[in-house]
């Protein structure tokens, strides 16, 4: 749990925000214009894959710092498709959300 309070203190805003949505939504795979349209304000013109792809590579410094590896997964879309879908685990979600609450 230390760790994980670690890796969310060293998230960026937008980084935050779409990991909170992730963690509100344990379990779920969720394609990138959701998190797009929900966790980021909607679309501002850039590629809904970039936007969140270029989010999420921001929380590299919180994995290195944090010890840890990323708390989510994702998938990218299949051949011909658009965008990645991502998801965090129940059990993960669980962590987080303590570590949230005891700092």
């Amino acid at each position: 749990m230390e760790r994980a309070a670690v890796f969310l203190e060293e998230l960026a805003p937008q980084a935050l925000q779409v990991f909170e949505y992730l963690l509100r939504n344990p379990g779920r795979e969720i394609h990138c214009t959701e998190l797009v349209d929900k966790a980021l304000g909607g679309p501002n013109g850039v590629d809904s894959a970039r936007r969140v792809a270029g989010v999420l590579s921001g929380m590299s410094k919180a994995r290195s710092n944090s010890e840890r590896r990323y708390p989510f997964s994702w998938w990218e879309a299949p051949e011909g498709g658009a965008g990645a879908t991502y998801a965090v685990r129940p059990s993960v979600a669980a962590v987080f959300l303590a570590a949230r609450v005891g700092r």
